[in-house]
């Protein structure tokens, strides 16, 4: 027995005959019995649990789950971001337990220990410490439950404490609501997010079976009882949940506002929804009374590193990953950084097809964002997205083709890409101008088809570059104008760049580039013969090559060109070989060009069910460049006429591919509108007239995803089959032409207001987190 042990009631001193009893004597057990059964018999009255006035809405799910692990484990961390509703629902979880519960708010506290033992109701005992004195309380208890509710401004003695308690104390368990886990061995994390979202093309009903939905409804008739979802506002309603990630506080904050604007009106203010989500219960804590103070109270819990992070990763707008974290950040590996702002509850992880990337939820960016530009950080983020860039680029400008991984990292961050291009315009950084500039030629941009702008790349030529840099431009501008019919421009941009190449005489790849577009367009309009020598001087630079997508790539257009001048056994073997390569490098949508040439030679060979089976498989490797398979409706188009199967469907797709052609002046070449014409001419003939009429209307307002799966289901899209509005799609175009809001609405002759509405809805019924998301859609898809 220790010199320090006393009786748990009476703090008296234990001798040597009680020894490892906790009483001195019967009266103090049974005054401790007394007390114990008190306590139990008046815990709903002094847990300190609060009582809330409003009703609790949905998180049915949440509640099983967390009573599961309550009941599992000694030590549960309910955790997420700011306004999720972590107190929210440890109230409602606490409710439905019988046992002695204890709340202990340290939203305002100070000290940890001093909290709980008031919390507890520990009465102090002779010569023992405060601590001693709340496990003596938590002892006489069957099966307890310590509350800690905010405790992410004391972490560390949160943790400190909790671990003592609970390995004092066998039978307490602890519940614990904060934007970070305490870390500690044992702990389960329950991680709160937002809640469930109904689709953005929902009708009422379905909306109301969204959590989201009713606890918008709710808060609104709190403050307007005449207010319901009806079929007028459910897509308003609905937009507004879901622009807001489905978090509880910024839900409710929009609701209250239900009493001087309609749901119409919040979407269209969401932009600024830190000025306009404010004004919550005045009973509330401070935190939770504005959107800002909720997420102004993380943000300032941060270290001076995180905050930096979180200010510039928001300047840039899209989802990013660690490497372009790493590079905003300034940091050589920022993964610690992205980890610790994870964990308190201040980005989202998403992984895709086996590539995490992180995003923030859009009042964090905005909130971060107004941070940075108090911070002058602006900047220094696009500094640094344009080395970024540039670091990408640089190592493959002398390459007949950029390699596959470049070309899809830069894909992904096509947002940053025109971050660059921008800021390299504002400073007159023109080398790396340059370089930014094909970057975008290299990726598919929110102006739809795959490659640069002409009037970027026009520019771009004009200012001073490496040679290099220009070599490589010119010949993205060459084949920029090819595949716009525009041959003599082809070749003059393809005859400088292989003048530059001829006098560096040091780039195997970027010359045989150079010498195949020339190529390709002598062909058309020069001399054929030539053309041939060309082709066979650039085969010859890659036979030594271990580049064989840079092989396939070129045999592909020497066997394209062969065939549109009647030499279809000539390029048979060409193809083949192509074919051969392409899927010896295991990417199948770079197939979608070879197969696309092989169903063409298959035509002329008149072997037209092959050419379909070429070009539907042409059509199911390519879908993840969409962009690029117009061709391909159009070949199996041909096949289908040719086989004589579904002469009404071929219109169609040939309809729907004319519509793509016409909105990008993409121009077939004279062989292949020959094919064209000669389809659309034998399906009126064979085409009733009102059928006629019917197919080329199913072409005309297919969208190209629809057509690609129409050609290969042959199921045409219902007439509502489209997620977004006619005027949502046009407004998302012009958003996707970098049109602001206002310069929209003069365009269209509506409200800057109405522009802001029409894209919210476009952007909550796609799933869309963001402006340039939004443009990227409309790009790839709105055609």
């Amino acid at each position: 027995m220790t010199a320090d042990a006393a009786c748990m009631t009476c703090g008296n001193p234990l001798t040597e005959a009680v020894a490892g009893r906790r009483y001195c004597s019967n009266a103090c057990r049974q005054r401790a019995y007394r007390e114990r059964t008190s306590a139990r018999d008046d815990s709903s009255g002094d847990s300190g649990v609060p009582t809330p006035l409003d009703t609790f809405v949905g998180r049915r799910e949440e509640l099983a789950s967390l009573a599961r692990l309550g009941a599992e484990h000694r030590l549960v961390s309910l955790v997420g971001p700011a306004g999720a509703g972590k107190t929210r629902l440890a109230v409602q979880h606490v409710d439905k337990r019988a046992d002695q519960v204890w709340w202990t708010a340290l939203a305002s506290a100070s000290g940890v220990v001093q909290a709980i033992y008031h919390a507890v109701g520990a009465h102090p005992l002779p010569n023992r410490s405060v601590r001693d004195a709340v496990i003596a309380e938590i002892e006489q208890h069957r099966r307890p439950l310590l509350v800690l509710d905010n405790c992410e401004h004391l972490l560390a003695d949160v943790a400190d404490v909790v671990s003592e308690f609970l390995a004092c104390c066998p039978r307490l368990r602890v519940l614990v609501t904060s934007r970070e886990p305490l870390r500690l061995a044992g702990e389960q994390v329950f991680a709160l997010g937002e809640l469930e979202l109904p689709p953005a093309d929902c009708d009422v009903a379905e909306a109301l079976r969204y959590d989201a939905v009713v606890l918008f409804r709710d808060r609104a008739v709190s403050v307007d009882r005449s207010f319901e979802v009806d079929s007028a506002n459910v897509a308003d309603v609905v937009a507004v949940c879901r622009s807001l990630d489905g978090m509880p506080l910024a839900i409710e904050l929009a609701a209250r506002r239900i009493t001087v604007l309609s749901p119409a009106d919040i979407l269209a203010r969401l932009g600024d929804r830190l000025a306009l989500l404010t004004g919550g219960p005045r009973a509330a804590d401070d935190r939770h009374r504005t959107l800002r103070a909720a997420i102004g109270w993380s943000y300032d819990l941060l270290s001076p590193a995180e905050q930096a992070a979180s200010r510039r990763l928001a300047v840039l707008g899209v989802p990013f990953d660690l490497g372009v974290a790493s590079a905003v950040c300034g940091v050589p590996d920022a993964l610690e950084l992205l980890t610790g702002l994870e964990q308190k509850s201040l980005l989202v992880v998403e992984r895709v097809g086996g590539h995490t990337t992180f995003r923030q939820l859009e009042s964090v960016r905005l909130y971060c964002y107004e941070r940075a530009v108090e911070c002058g950080d602006a900047s220094l983020v696009a500094d640094r997205v344009v080395e970024w860039v540039c670091s990408v680029v640089e190592p493959e400008i002398s390459s007949f083709f950029p390699s596959p991984p470049v070309v899809l990292r830069l894909d992904r961050n096509v947002g940053l890409i025109e971050l660059a291009v921008t800021r390299t315009a504002e400073t007159a950084d023109w080398s790396r101008h340059a370089l930014a500039a094909v970057a975008t030629a290299w990726t598919s941009t929110p102006r739809g088809p795959r490659g640069a702008p002409a009037e970027l790349l026009h520019q771009a030529l004009s200012r001073p570059m490496p040679q290099a840099s220009r070599s490589a431009l010119t010949v993205l501008a060459a084949m920029h104008h090819r595949v716009r019919g525009g041959w003599h421009v082809t070749r003059r941009f393809a005859e400088e760049s292989l003048a530059i190449e001829r006098a560096d005489a040091c780039r195997p790849g970027t010359t045989a580039r150079a010498l195949e577009v020339l190529a390709s367009a002598e062909a058309h309009i020069g001399d054929p013969a030539l053309a041939w020598r060309l082709f066979d001087e650039a085969a010859t630079l890659l036979h030594n090559s271990d580049d064989k997508l840079a092989r396939a790539i070129l045999l592909n257009s020497y066997g394209w060109t062969l065939l549109q001048h009647g030499e279809a056994d000539q390029a048979a073997p060409l193809i083949r070989e192509a074919l051969t390569l392409t899927r010896l490098l295991g990417l199948p949508h770079l197939l979608n060009p070879v197969l696309h040439t092989a169903g063409a030679i298959a035509l002329a060979r008149k072997d037209c069910a092959e050419a379909v089976d070429l070009f539907r498989e042409s059509l199911s490797v390519g879908s993840e460049h969409p962009m690029d398979q117009f061709y391909d409706l159009e070949g199996l188009a041909l096949g289908l006429v040719g086989v004589g199967s579904d002469d009404e469907r071929a219109l169609s797709l040939l309809t729907a591919a004319s519509v793509v052609r016409a909105r990008y002046d993409f121009r077939a070449e004279p062989y292949w509108q020959a094919l064209l014409d000669e389809a659309r001419a034998i399906c009126r003939d064979r085409i009733t007239a009102g059928r006629l009429r019917a197919a080329e209307s199913t072409g005309e307002r297919m969208s190209l995803a629809q057509a690609i799966s129409y050609a290969l289901t042959a199921q045409p899209p219902a007439e509502d089959d489209g997620l977004i509005s006619a005027r949502e799609r046009h407004v998302a175009t012009l958003v996707a032409e970098g049109l602001t809001n206002r310069q929209i609405g003069q365009r269209l002759g509506i409200s800057p207001h109405t522009v802001a509405r029409h894209v919210t809805h476009a952007r909550s019924k796609l799933g869309l987190r963001s402006r340039a998301q939004l443009a990227v859609w409309a790009g790839r898809h709105t055609l």
